[in-house]
């Protein structure tokens, strides 16, 4: 550190170190592409949707299983995260991350917005990519609008390049011109439905 920085630290205290960012829209490569389709619908596709139903179900009864599946339940967000297990392995994990998208695409939404932004942190790099996802609604000129289950943000995330978890959240509005909406519960079957 020089010594300018070091008389601004013991003045204002330490500041943290500004993180290098990096943004970009998310995009799929020719070969990512590929190993989703001849994932999809295969055997390693089924058994590991199945595997987190299951570790889901059984973690709502507060019993832990081989997939750590953790449950968020608030007021205005539902959802879960699975943490990255190595037995899942890195190709399948980023599948399994789109196949949550396109489910949701399935259940009458649109993608709102993709993208990846890697944190250069102090003490590792992060990569955060992300899908965000809204009710299609047709409702145009109607005084309440269709919420469905709110708004859904699949989130992946790897540290230093490896996986960590993905993160499933379906925000709701709290408004008067939407509709209440649906149970979460109901789109985690849509998703997981075989």
């Amino acid at each position: 550190m020089g010594f300018f920085e070091d008389v601004v630290g013991k003045i204002f205290g330490k500041q943290p170190p500004k993180a290098a960012f990096v943004h970009e829209m998310l995009r799929r490569s020719t070969k990512e592409l590929a190993s989703y389709q001849s994932w999809l619908g295969g055997e390693g596709q089924k058994q590991l949707v199945h595997d987190i139903q299951h570790a889901y179900y059984m973690k709502k009864q507060g019993i832990l299983s081989s997939i750590d599946v953790h449950i968020l339940d608030t007021q205005y967000s539902n959802g879960f995260a699975v943490s990255f297990n190595p037995s899942i392995g890195h190709e399948n994990f980023r599948n399994l991350f789109d196949f949550f998208k396109e489910k949701v695409l399935d259940s009458g939404y649109k993608l709102s917005q993709g993208d990846r932004r890697v944190l250069d942190k102090e003490t590792h790099e992060e990569t955060i990519e992300k899908w965000y996802l809204k009710p299609v609604t047709e409702e145009l000129g109607q005084p309440i609008i269709n919420q469905r289950y709110g708004n859904v943000l699949i989130e992946k995330v790897d540290v230093n390049r490896k996986p960590s978890f993905i993160k499933f959240m379906a925000n709701i509005y709290q408004d008067r011109q939407y509709t209440k909406a649906e149970p979460f519960q109901d789109l985690f079957d849509k998703v997981f439905e075989s």
